[in-house]
């Protein structure tokens, strides 16, 4: 027996060291190396099954099958696009109706009757000839319909040959098996722009909470993003979950399930295999159970792709330079010094978030940016000529603003003392500034403006600002839209977008809302809400916007077919609600919102969570409920500056939804006994809490009744 420590040189931190137990001949996971992914008896059924999903049938074909015997597969069924047209909704019916035929055909064998037809025949052999009737009714209650996969690990394939040498290397480096980097083509197909709706990024579909544990997640970068960043990540993971359950198939599958998780399990069952065959709970369900056999039937689709796709060419890797930055640069300015497209330096950096891209953000101090491979091109020299003004010594600072009944986007930065143009384009508006009530605004600031700004938005609306005169009829007759929309800026033609401004024109004109003249903007959206079958209160009303009477339901564009959030507005009780000293120390109060933990408000005041935990008296364990006021110390960072932190969380994850998903439609859920809207968001509906929330302003989720209605958007992925 020998020990060597291992470390990888260029991209793992020095820090981050792997101890692994070598034995003569062979790896430290097993003495046969072929015993490091072992494929057992009784998981071998549902290897075959998936290793037909990825290579024998596509994305225009459902497998009935069962859900725990693999190898009894019914039948397969057409469908369609989901994306196009009525395709979900088309695919939902086949796949009824293909289920309710097989349950006939079960319930018949159940019943002792002879099978007749040819489907029934092809049925009965899928099954023991002294079948009892509880096997057959357990059938009826297991039928399921998988999705071929075949043209989607085609393309992950072709994805894969980008990046899959330099990670089998990382893995490699780490002492770990080589062939775990096959494991992106369970989770995403090899693609790096994938997202769950749930907040998994990235080729490896790290959450926010694992992925912050080894890498950078925030506003600016999002290294879950980066293929070989999240690979390194990766490493550490599946390292730690090794290390710790000590065989590769529980360290796998803890990769969908948590290391917690399959600790209890392994407590529990003792091995993998009983694991397999006897472990349940409420979240050890399809995905987590059949993950390891997922990954095995990948790795062999992978590693013997030609026998299954034939000669197919994989992308090659992209070369670049790397350039390390001394300090904090605007990354226009940079691709206009280097003559590059941002769009090429978005696609060898795809971990900076699109407010770089956007100007909203500087490219941060020491980020490893990635510049284009060009042949005869010097970058050294080229880096070393760039100017000292293109550097800024800090990040692009802002403070954070609530649009109230009144406000326009002229007003906001009127008081702000910022130019209406830096507004727009650093909170993504429309070419016409509309703003909404409770939105949440970002708001620009020079350094030497965030101390000031707090005394003039204290307690009054940007209204209450000097009114100019209206600069149009049009807009001093948009009155009756300030029910719930916000006045648009006033006369402007900027073009923030891209396309040339448009001439005003009646219900067009500066300073109107998105919709008509005189017209309510959410008016749309209620219509359609009552023809859902939504509760009566969200008939509009002639009540002012913001008022604690009226629901607050997502304003939509009147020429909009169904009701879709738009991704720019984050609304929430973001700001401190108020300040108190206690000890001599500055204490502020807020509601917890949505998706919000003590993590997160640890992170966020860069404090211990046991200090906010003890300074409210909360038990170790439990969730914080929804709207709950606690205290929070303002000992390490300022008001301002964890109102903004705060505010960014909440706008990445608008951002990265809708970049991802579209909401459809909506629908009408009446409360049952016993509901739990955090398992009601998950579990039933499969829409994340943060957007059921902006769906039902007025509503105490920490206090549902029964019969209670809510609006449940449906959320499809785009194409």
């Amino acid at each position: 027996m020998q020990f060597i420590l291992l470390t990888w040189k260029k991209l793992l931190p020095a820090y981050v060291l792997i101890l692994v137990l070598l034995v003569p001949g062979g790896r430290a996971e097993a003495r046969n190396k072929f015993d490091i992914f072992p494929v057992y008896p009784s998981i071998q059924p549902n290897v075959d099954f998936w290793l037909k999903v990825y290579t024998r049938y596509s994305s225009d074909q459902g497998i009935i099958h069962d859900k725990y015997r693999m190898n009894r597969i019914y039948g397969v069924i057409p469908l369609v696009d989901p994306y196009r047209g009525n395709g979900r909704k088309i695919n939902n019916k086949r796949i009824k109706t293909a289920k309710k035929e097989y349950q006939a055909i079960l319930k018949k064998l159940m019943q002792g009757k002879p099978p007749t037809g040819a489907a029934e025949k092809r049925v009965a052999k899928l099954f023991a000839p002294d079948a009892k009737a509880a096997v057959f009714r357990s059938a009826m209650r297991n039928l399921r319909c998988q999705t071929g996969q075949k043209n989607r690990f085609r393309q992950g394939l072709i994805r894969s040959g980008a990046y899959i040498d330099e990670i089998k290397q990382i893995f490699r480096d780490a002492g770990l098996p080589k062939d775990l980097a096959y494991l992106p083509h369970v989770e995403s197909s090899f693609n790096p722009k994938a997202y769950s709706k749930f907040g998994a990024a990235g080729m490896w579909q790290f959450t926010r909470s694992t992925g912050k544990q080894f890498m950078k997640v925030g506003y600016t970068i999002d290294e879950r993003r980066d293929p070989i960043l999240s690979s390194v990540a990766a490493v550490k993971l599946l390292g730690r979950n090794y290390r710790k359950l000590n065989t590769w198939p529980m360290a796998i599958t803890a990769y969908n399930h948590g290391l917690t998780g399959m600790r209890r399990a392994r407590r529990k069952k003792g091995n993998y295999e009983r694991i397999f065959k006897e472990y349940r709970s409420r979240t050890f369900k399809f995905a987590s159970r059949n993950f390891y056999s997922e990954f095995l039937a990948a790795r062999e689709a992978a590693k013997n792709y030609r026998q299954y796709f034939g000669d197919i060419k994989l992308n090659r890797p992209r070369k670049f330079h790397t350039f390390v930055l001394k300090n904090y640069v605007p990354l226009t300015e940079l691709a206009e010094e280097f003559n590059i497209n941002p769009a090429e330096l978005q696609a060898l950096n795809p971990a900076l978030r699109r407010p770089v891209f956007r100007g909203q953000k500087y490219v941060p101090k020491g980020y490893h940016l990635r510049l284009p491979h060009r042949k005869g091109l010097d970058w050294n020299k080229i880096i070393a000529q760039l100017p000292r003004q293109i550097y800024r010594p800090k990040q692009k600072r802002s403070t954070i603003y609530t649009v109230r009944k009144g406000d326009t986007a002229g007003k906001i930065a009127q008081i702000h003392g910022v130019k209406l143009i830096d507004l727009i384009a650093v909170n993504n508006l429309n070419r016409r500034a509309t703003i909404y009530v409770n939105q949440t605004l970002r708001i620009p600031l020079p350094e030497a403006k965030l101390g000031r700004v707090a005394k003039h938005t204290k307690n009054k609306p940007a209204a209450a600002v000097r009114q100019t005169k209206p600069k149009s009829r049009s807009a001093a007759a948009a009155g009756p839209a300030e029910n719930r929309v916000a006045a648009a800026a006033d006369s402007v033609a900027i073009n923030v977008d891209g396309l040339p401004p448009k001439k005003p024109q009646a219900a067009d004109a500066p300073g109107v809302s998105e919709s008509a003249a005189g017209t309510n903007p959410a008016e749309p959206l209620v219509e359609f809400l009552l023809a859902q079958g939504a509760p009566a209160h969200y008939r509009p009303q002639e009540t002012p916007a913001g008022s604690a009477s009226q629901p607050q339901a997502p304003a939509v564009k009147q020429t909009d077919r169904n009701p879709a959030l738009k991704p720019a507005i984050v609304q929430g009780h973001f700001a401190v609600e108020r300040l108190s000293v206690e000890g001599g120390k500055p204490i502020g109060h807020i509601r917890v919102e949505a998706e919000e933990t003590l993590g997160h408000y640890g992170e966020w005041l860069d404090v211990p969570v046991r200090k906010i935990r003890q300074m409210n008296g909360l038990k170790n364990g439990r969730p914080l409920q929804l709207s709950l006021r606690i205290k929070i110390p303002l000992v390490k960072v300022s008001k301002n500056e964890f109102e903004v932190r705060r505010f960014e969380y909440h706008q990445e994850l608008a951002e990265d939804f809708f970049a991802s998903y579209r909401v459809e439609k909506i629908w009408t859920y009446s409360i049952k006994k016993g509901d739990n809207i955090w398992t009601l968001s998950r579990q039933e509906f499969e829409v994340p809490l943060w957007l059921i929330k902006q769906y039902n302003g007025d509503v105490d989720f920490g206090a549902l009744i029964p019969s209670q209605k809510l609006v449940v958007p449906v959320v499809e992925k785009d194409a």
